[in-house]
């Protein structure tokens, strides 16, 4: 390696180095404060770089936030529609299936806590609406795929995902209930109303199927 190419080699891990520092400052403001309640002074203060510097790297809320979700991606690890049948496994109880949805859409909202929970201003932005409607689907496929084989019409599917949203984890959690608690509650709740027959065993070795 000549000195050019090892010079340019320091630059750009300096200059990552940078943006990376910008951007765990701003996702953490963005936590405390909201989108647009983080300034770009507050964001240079934060990162301990100048308020020119963040503007070459963010000139606008444009770059800034999709950038920021990206980091949020790798930070939380959140699942997609295509996680869907891994997550319900192969078993077979309807119970099971839904606790399994729960047991992983919980999870993965105890990870990302406060990130998700959004103002009505900042549901104006078309990213964070994009990443709205990624968890919205993400919910609905996980839900699609508990019921597969199960006699549910669409409005009933759309009722059972908005049971599993984020507001129903942050519910329980307010009430100290343990997410897989909750999970198990949910589960119950909604296998209740579609009066879906579990094969789980009760105390007395039968499942409802058998006792019915």
């Amino acid at each position: 390696m000549n000195p050019r190419q090892y010079d340019m080699s320091f630059r750009e891990i300096a200059r990552e180095t940078t943006r990376r520092r910008i951007l765990e400052a701003t996702l953490a403001l963005h936590t405390e404060k909201g989108i647009f309640g983080t300034s770009w002074k507050d964001i240079a203060e934060r990162a301990d770089v100048s308020i020119g510097t963040v503007y070459r790297h963010f000139p606008s809320l444009a770059e800034l936030v999709p950038a920021c979700g990206e980091l949020l991606f790798e930070r939380t690890s959140p699942p997609s529609p295509e996680d869907a049948p891994e997550v319900i496994g192969d078993v077979t109880d309807p119970l099971a299936r839904l606790e399994n949805v729960g047991t992983a859409l919980f999870a993965f909202y105890e990870r990302a806590g406060v990130h998700i929970d959004t103002d009505a201003r900042e549901r104006e932005l078309p990213e964070v609406q994009e990443w709205e409607e990624y968890l919205r689907a993400t919910v609905t496929a996980f839900v699609r795929e508990a019921l597969r084989g199960q006699r549910v019409d669409a409005k009933t599917l759309q009722l059972v995902s908005a049971v599993y949203d984020f507001r129903t984890y942050s519910a329980f959690r307010a009430r100290e209930i343990a997410s897989a608690r909750a999970a198990r509650e949910v589960a119950g709740m909604v296998a209740g109303r579609l009066g879906l027959v579990s094969e789980r065993p009760n105390r007395s070795g039968l499942t409802r199927r058998e006792r019915g």
